[in-house]
């Protein structure tokens, strides 16, 4: 693991080497950590296609601010300057040429670095990504949030309710996502959620020239299929797919099928 301080925090990431055709960068969504993907990470070994003898590409898990092994968040959050950050954290790493993997708020970032450092990331493959309109939270959520604080209960049920037929007693949920995402409101709240209200993204968007894949949860009840279908229209160069009977998370929920698309519209 490795640590990039900047004013207002650090933002940890793991590096695993040979791990891909060619370097594959993976953002979390909002509150998960680098964590969830390892169900992913380990059904991609065995999926058609995959070949780790002809890996020389690197998977580099980058955390959100205040997410995982990231530091606490002291000030604002911004999408220009998270945007910029990764940025020089993938410079500071020599990534060039690069596939981005973004789930939910990491999705929208994916596109937000498709469009400014297209010289670093080539494709990308969304999952149920935030809009270019934003999030449309109320005042209501962002109050949940100060509560989970203080409740790791109310933190499990609250994530455990996007993601489909979550077994609350699987040992991942119990030792991975529950801990991970009480930590992570614990260190950053509601200040990625206040940096994403209705925050337009649109005219970045526009600007994306490579191939996208956008994949949307059938039964997703936190973000609006219309706006990733509105996003992947804005990009000239986009698909959108959505993946029946998944909910906001495939990469917990079926891992195996989460690999899968990454070997068919990333790795190809």
């Amino acid at each position: 693991m490795g640590a990039q301080a900047f004013a207002n925090y650090t933002i940890a990431y793991h590096v695993l080497e040979n791990a891909a055709p060619f370097d594959v960068v993976f953002l979390n969504g909002n509150l998960a950590t680098s964590r969830w993907w390892q169900p992913t990470l380990e059904a991609l070994e065995s999926t058609p296609g995959y070949s780790a003898a002809q890996n020389k590409g690197r998977i580099l898990l980058f955390e959100l601010p205040g997410c995982g092994e990231s530091s606490v968040v002291n000030g604002d959050l911004n999408v220009p300057e998270i945007t910029q950050q990764y940025i020089d954290l993938a410079k500071k790493l020599n990534v060039t040429n690069a596939g981005l993997v973004g789930h939910s708020t990491g999705g929208l970032l994916s596109c937000w670095l498709m469009a400014q450092a297209p010289e670093i990331f080539k494709k990308a493959l969304l999952l149920d990504p935030v809009g270019a309109e934003g999030i449309q939270f109320d005042d209501l959520v962002l109050e949940k949030y100060e509560e989970m604080k203080a409740s790791p209960e109310l933190t499990a049920a609250i994530i455990a309710f996007t993601i489909q037929n979550c077994d609350q007693t699987s040992e991942h949920f119990q030792k991975v996502i529950a801990p991970d995402t009480f930590k992570s409101v614990n260190q950053v709240g509601s200040k990625m959620i206040r940096a994403l209200r209705h925050y337009k993204s649109e005219d970045v968007i526009k600007k994306i020239k490579g191939p996208v894949t956008v994949l949307f949860g059938e039964k997703d009840i936190l973000l609006p299929k219309a706006d990733a279908q509105a996003l992947a229209q804005m990009i000239p160069n986009a698909k959108f797919l959505e993946v029946p009977d998944a909910g906001h998370c495939l990469n917990v929920e079926n891992p195996k099928l989460m690999a899968s698309y990454i070997q068919e519209f990333l790795f190809q």
